[in-house]
């Protein structure tokens, strides 16, 4: 029995399955967890951690009111910790079920919400509209991670700042589930484990979960649309995700100017 279209997309079990399809099976994936994600940000909640880190990081550089773009903003959390210091938000999210959900919780007159398509190009802000960008937990499951970058620094402000965390491939945790992606390309693996419902849904985030770098990547690629990191003593080398906050170069204009970019 063949799984599923959506699950078999996300294993790359058909491996002709375009970009516009990847992004519908993200945003599939994010419009499931929409109700019950909210959760994970109570006050004991286990992505609670995060609203904290990206506020007190975001304060380094860019003090309110300041214009920040939630960049994948799900269920709202993070945009309104960071309205409630004083920032003025903009939020954006391709689940419509997640901005759906953002909107009925916290309502529409402190934050903007925005809905992309799953197929954007381009996103809905004229160039250089904010201080910064924050995208957390946001850019592992982008489908064309140049476009994103280059969108990101289009609608940046000369000098702004970026600021995403991402999989730590350093981490235990992450080298288990590099380890897990491997051992389900065997199509005997997938045909046997497709049969659990929470195998499924874990093996479904695995395989969107799909930008996964040496750490030094990612700043080479952000380095291409004028992104320069910024130094800073908040990050850990060892935790699950790691953050990294970058600056907008104001002498880049254009993508592809810029090449170099500093291992870490």
């Amino acid at each position: 029995m063949k799984p599923s279209p959506r699950l078999a997309a996300a294993l790359n079990i058909w491996p002709s399955y375009k970009a516009r399809d990847f992004s519908e099976q993200v945003r599939n994936l994010f419009n499931d967890r929409a109700e019950a994600w909210g959760r994970n940000y109570k006050p004991q909640g286990k992505l609670t951690w995060r609203l904290h880190q990206f506020c007190s990081v975001l304060g380094e550089f860019a003090s309110p009111p300041a214009e920040v773009l939630d960049f994948g903003c799900g269920t709202g959390h993070l945009a309104k910790h960071l309205g409630e210091h004083h920032y003025v938000l903009t939020a954006c999210d391709l689940a419509d079920q997640m901005i759906r959900t953002a909107r009925r919780v916290f309502g529409d007159t402190d934050i903007k919400w925005k809905t992309l398509p799953a197929a954007w190009r381009h996103l809905p802000f004229v160039d250089r509209s904010f201080d910064a960008v924050v995208a957390s937990s946001v850019l592992e499951y982008v489908g064309d991670l140049e476009l994103v970058f280059g969108e990101l620094a289009r609608v940046l402000r000369d000098g702004g700042v970026l600021i995403f965390n991402v999989p730590n491939p350093k981490n235990g945790r992450r080298k288990r589930e590099d380890w897990a992606k491997r051992m389900t390309r065997r199509a005997w693996i997938r045909r046997a484990v497709c049969t659990i419902p929470r195998v499924q849904r874990y093996l479904t985030y695995l395989g969107l979960s799909n930008n996964r770098f040496p750490l030094g990547e990612w700043e080479k690629r952000a380095s291409r649309h004028g992104f320069q990191r910024m130094h800073a003593g908040h990050r850990s080398a060892n935790r699950p995700l790691f953050l990294f906050a970058f600056q907008k170069n104001a002498l880049t204009e254009h993508i592809g100017q810029r090449q170099a970019g500093s291992p870490v």
